[in-house]
């Protein structure tokens, strides 16, 4: 009968399991999803049913368990008995009693094997969280020092609970549970959309303003910081284009773009009247807004209310006013304003007009124009060159955050930017970015420098060409294997070769494995687009390509 009771146990928990698989895939999705985003990679807006997939998960545990032990006390034999018990040494007795056994003998025919179960599951449970957390995934999702102890206290709780709390027979069940999870989690399944396809809304693009829109009147806050003397300065005053150029029929773009505000919304904030909602995400809201007294319209981003308890978004959101202000105006978007009323925390932006260029790419194409191409390659590392001179790490330049105006390029989106030299931005517990547009140091503890900006100048640039980034992959696995082994698509390379084989000569030069043998910054990158192209450095004839060639472009 003993013999009876095990099998039933394990094949009822083997039927509740299977039948319950598709909640312990998306369980464990949703693991690898939060590992992704605590090591700083941007994995697409959380995992399917998220939080509410593990809840799942463990609920189906619990029921499981509660069906389990019913089912054990409905048989009165002693194979049941023992086995709806927790451990105890001296229920060794009744394996004694239904098999004729002497007592010590017993006991350790009772010790035994619950031991071995017992340290089974927990040795599975480890093996389960390694490869959620190894396969397709980056390094440091693994091999942070908060992960490893967290997994070391969960191991311990299983243990505690196992020994003192959970009976035999759910033990055994436990076993089976784990066993499956183990199998499933070797596989590995995508968890972050591929960024350049399915991007999250950028909250500053927006389209072009009304008529009669002017430069603003503002200046932005002045920086703390003092920078370096300058390597490359733009015009202040932007040089005339000749009027030979032709540009072709461009495209109307659409009127702007905004959504009435809600009964909840404000109506002010720090002096400015909101016209509309521009964008919304999961950190915060873009306004449509326009100061007081004032014909001046912005792009108000603001954080929204239930977040605004959270202290880390709060130092981010921070930082990125900060950081802002001290870029550089050139083919970067300028902030206006910053402060905080009534608690609340705002930053005005002038208002773009054009769409960003991953959503260029998706309704007109790839750019196939030689001048648009080097026009664009030139003007974001015009804007690297001024970031790096400030002693800034963009850390996630991607098409999403390059918008396309009228005036050419912008850089945009500096809020996970970090000072160089590490003081304002500890490294720890993982490096921000987007995945198909992340150097290979990103995946490991070395540090991020100015090398890993100009990996992604490339990836976006070929990216313009080809319609898509040259790491792009059906999975996580797939991408980070290409970025720091198998190397770019070919194809994707080929697309930039096509159209300016100058520009994928420094490209090229700056997907190199290693950061030493990249351009060094943007003012390097800029260097060697020069030389290649024959271009003057002086940044006037360099501001004066960007304009003609920018032209050529219909937006």
């Amino acid at each position: 009968m003993f013999d009876l009771a095990v099998l039933i146990v394990v094949g009822v928990a083997l039927l509740l399991r299977l039948a319950t698989l598709p909640v312990l895939v998306r369980a464990q999705t949703a693991t690898r999803r939060r590992a992704l985003a605590a090591a700083g990679v941007d994995a697409s807006a959380g995992a399917p049913g998220g939080l509410g997939a593990t809840i799942g998960e463990v609920a189906v545990g619990l029921l499981c368990a509660v069906g389990l032990q019913a089912l054990m006390f409905a048989w009165f034999n002693h194979g049941f008995i023992m086995l709806r018990q927790h451990f105890y040494i001296d229920n060794a007795r009744y394996l004694a009693i239904e098999l004729h056994l002497a007592r010590g003998v017993a006991r350790i025919w009772y010790l035994v094997p619950f031991i071995g179960c017992l340290v089974l599951w927990l040795l599975l449970w480890y093996l389960t969280q390694r490869n959620l957390l190894t396969v397709g995934m980056p390094r440091q999702a693994w091999y942070s020092g908060p992960t490893q102890l967290r997994i070391v206290g969960l191991v311990a709780l299983r243990a505690a609970i196992g020994v003192f709390l959970l009976p035999v027979g759910l033990i055994i069940a436990a076993l089976l549970f784990q066993i499956v999870a183990v199998l499933v989690s070797r596989r590995p399944r995508t968890v972050g959309a591929e960024a350049d396809q399915l991007p999250p809304p950028n909250p500053y693009a927006a389209t072009v303003p009304p008529q009669g829109y002017v430069p603003t009147q503002y200046a932005p806050p002045a920086p703390q910081y003092a920078p370096p003397a300058p390597q490359y300065v733009p015009p202040a005053q932007p040089v005339q284009p000749p009027a030979t150029p032709v540009p072709p029929a461009a495209t109307p773009t659409p009127p702007l773009a905004r959504h009435p505000l809600s009964p909840h919304e404000p109506r002010t904030i720090g002096g400015y009247q909101l016209l509309g909602r521009i964008g919304s995400g999961g950190m915060g809201t873009v306004y449509l807004a326009q100061r007081q007294g004032s014909a001046t319209q912005v792009a108000l981003k603001t954080i929204n209310l239930e977040l605004l308890n959270d202290a880390e978004l709060l130092r981010r959101f921070q930082r990125e006013s900060e950081v802002l202000a001290m870029v550089p105006g050139a083919y970067t978007a300028r902030v206006l304003d910053a402060g905080v009323d009534a608690g609340r925390p705002y930053l005005a932006m002038e208002l773009l007009d054009g769409r960003p260029l991953d959503a260029h790419l998706r309704e007109q194409g790839p750019i196939r124009s030689p001048e648009a191409l080097r026009a664009l390659a030139l003007a974001l590392a015009v804007a690297l060159s001024g970031v790096h001179r400030l002693g800034l790490v963009h850390r996630d330049l991607k098409p999403a955050n390059i918008m396309l105006t009228t005036a050419g390029p912008r850089l945009l989106d500096f809020g996970i930017a970090a000072i160089v030299d590490g003081t304002r931005l500890t490294v720890t517990g993982g490096g921000p970015g987007t995945l198909t547009y992340m150097a290979p140091e990103q995946f490991g503890d070395e540090r991020v420098g100015t090398a890993a900006d100009v990996w992604a100048w490339a990836c976006c640039v070929v990216c313009a060409a080809h319609g898509a980034s040259p790491f792009a992959a059906t999975s996580t696995g797939a991408v980070i294997r290409r970025i720091v082994d198998t190397g770019p698509e070919p194809a994707a390379l080929a697309a930039v070769q096509a159209i300016d084989p100058a520009l994928a000569a420094v490209v090229t030069q700056a997907l190199a494995i290693d950061p030493a043998q990249r351009p060094a910054d943007g003012a390097g990158l800029l260097a060697a687009l020069t030389t290649q192209q024959a271009v003057p450095r002086e940044p006037a004839a360099v501001h004066d390509q960007i304009t003609r060639g920018w032209q050529t472009l219909a937006l």
